[in-house]
């Protein structure tokens, strides 16, 4: 029997092909490219491959070295040059069905996510951020396979759009009535990664984008270091979502979503920062002055007079401490908690916004307006995938960072419980809906609060 593969409507049809490329002379020339890199990176291929997922993990790095042709094809043309390196990969005989996977990217070509334009489409792009919220892990079908019952052909249909997709017409000129005969699944995850606050300027607020991980992405290993609050490296295929309309049609305009080749948990999780010489000498400047600790503590909110030992306290708690771990295992937590409590219009939100703004992972809040939920974890509901979503809060997201709650006692009693296991065991626990998790948020809290009407101070 035939086998014919169509993913579009007659009037608009654009064939995808599954199989191996049409040789065109670009294309031979690439095939030739990706063999001459294969052949010389075989023993570093042998040893990254993992057989239970039919992953190897390729240095783009080292082919960007041995053929700049064939790293540039990469980045504008990724999907088709990837598999051509697939190809290549399973001549050599090692695995059938591989997928290659890129990591070693050049700093210089990560994008910020507010910076993402259509003229990026289609092309192989890396981002880096925070993860705010997770979906569950779904079956997605990729490809599906269709028999007509007229002359039995086989009709296979990609899935590349939210709505299955059905074939139009058969090519012995059948429309319609085609059975379902088999499909091809694989499991899928929504990321979605905000901007860290490190890579913000001023006032302005972090932009998010959709993130699609699948296959052995999505392994419960890989899933476990890909919790809200997460920092990760997204290494990806920039596609267009079609959003529809209520009416039933599909709009002009396009959401954006990346489609994951790698995604790369970062240990680290402060911006690294390239100090130079002239740096250097100011640091070692300020180390040798006998007078550090007061010009550290002056230098905080310098605008506010005064409140030296506050200060003090609040650089102490920037500096943090260090986590011991008992004899029986228990564990203590090095970072500090403050709370300040004084009259209003004494400068408290001052001093809180200034500490928010110099801490590379700061997050300030207004007790009034925050919510239990907002500040740990919430499940939400998936309209994407259509189950239940997993969404960090902003003491998730000050992961090793400062966290800043102003105007604590405006908040809600039961809102202001929610915090407890956060600044005590700093984790973040979840069961809700069908998601029970454990986030871990290990970040110093700084809560202020006015002083009661018709109250008093004990001087102690």
């Amino acid at each position: 029997m035939d086998e014919v593969d169509f993913t579009k409507e007659p009037d608009e049809e654009r064939i995808i092909e599954t199989k191996r490329p049409e040789q065109t002379g670009k294309q031979e020339e690439l095939i030739l490219e990706s063999k001459r890199f294969i052949d010389s990176y075989k023993k570093k291929l042998k040893s990254s491959l993992r057989d239970e997922n039919n992953v190897v993990y390729i240095d783009f790095m080292e082919i960007a070295e041995e053929s700049p042709v064939l790293s540039e094809e990469i980045i504008k043309h990724p999907e088709e040059t990837l598999r051509i390196i697939e190809i290549a990969v399973e001549e050599m005989g090692l695995i059938e069905n591989v997928r290659v996977r890129l990591f070693n990217l050049e700093k210089s070509d990560e994008i910020l996510i507010r910076n993402i334009r259509s003229k990026h489409l289609n092309e192989l792009i890396i981002i880096e951020g925070i993860i705010r919220q997770s979906s569950d892990v779904r079956p997605q079908v990729v490809n599906a396979k269709f028999e007509c019952p007229s002359c039995g052909t086989i009709i296979s249909v990609l899935q590349i759009e939210k709505k299955f997709r059905e074939p139009s017409r058969c090519s012995c000129g059948r429309r319609g009535g085609f059975r379902l005969i088999s499909k091809e699944m694989v499991d899928t995850q929504r990321l979605i990664v905000e901007e860290a606050p490190d890579m913000l300027h001023g006032g302005e607020q972090p932009k998010r984008i959709n993130v699609f991980v699948k296959e052995d992405l999505v392994d419960p290993k890989m899933e476990e270091r890909t919790t809200p609050g997460a920092r990760v490296r997204v290494i990806g295929i920039l596609n267009e979502v079609p959003v529809p309309l209520s009416t039933g049609g599909m709009s002009t305009r396009f959401e954006l979503a990346i489609e994951v080749n790698n995604i790369i948990p970062l240990e680290e999780t402060f911006e690294e920062l390239d100090i130079t010489e002239e740096d250097e000498q100011q640091i070692q400047e300020l180390a040798a002055d006998p007078n550090v600790r007061e010009n550290l503590r002056d230098s905080i909110a310098p605008s506010v007079w005064g409140y030296e030992k506050i200060k003090e306290s609040l650089l102490l708690q920037l500096f943090g401490g260090v986590q011991k771990q008992k004899s029986d295992g228990q564990k203590t937590r090095g970072d500090i908690h403050i709370m300040m409590i004084g009259d209003p219009g004494v400068a408290k939100s001052v001093i809180l916004n200034f500490m928010a703004n110099i801490s590379p992972k700061g997050r300030y809040v207004v007790g009034k307006s925050a919510s239990g939920a907002g500040l740990t974890a919430s499940v939400i509901r998936d309209e994407y995938l259509k189950g239940w979503s997993l969404e960090a809060g902003a003491m998730v997201l000050a992961n090793k960072g400062l966290v800043c709650i102003d105007e604590l006692e405006k908040m809600d009693p039961s809102d202001q419980s929610a915090m407890h296991e956060a600044l005590e065991q700093q984790t973040v626990t979840i069961s809700k809906a069908n998601i029970q998790a454990t986030l871990r948020a290990p970040d110093s809290g700084n809560p202020p609060a006015n002083k009661p009407a018709s109250s008093a101070y004990q001087q102690v």
